[in-house]
């Protein structure tokens, strides 16, 4: 097993499907997250319930808050939001963790994650 692997607090599963991305500032109170701009699309590469990575043609430093939109599986009628913070960029590619995610979210990409394992 290699480093990163043993790392891994979640499992992750393959996730090929576009986000949205938002970056956000915390307000000046600190206790809510205001959205900046426009969104930008993103490739999704992989996922956990821990957070995501995927590639993005522009490179956002580590410590930047996002606000994702996503749907957990493509057959989804609806979106679904979180805020994240990237933990590691490396040109193209960003790891990102979730910091605010819905119970409901969480479950719902457990569930997805344990589908998507071999044999299963």
């Amino acid at each position: 097993m290699n480093s990163i692997q043993e790392r891994r607090k979640y499992p992750r599963a393959e996730f090929p499907q576009p986000l949205r991305l938002q970056p956000v500032q915390a307000s000046k109170s600190g206790n809510v997250f205001e959205v900046q701009g426009v969104s930008v699309a993103a490739d999704g590469r992989d996922i956990s319930e821990g957070g995501f990575r995927f590639d993005l043609h522009e490179t956002f430093k580590a410590g930047t808050i996002l606000k994702i939109i996503f749907k957990v599986d493509s057959l989804e009628g609806h979106d679904h939001e979180a805020y994240v913070k990237v933990v590691w960029a490396q040109k193209k590619s960003h790891g990102v963790q979730f910091l605010m995610l819905e119970e409901s979210t969480r479950r719902r990409i457990k569930g997805f994650i344990e589908t998507d394992k071999p044999g299963a």
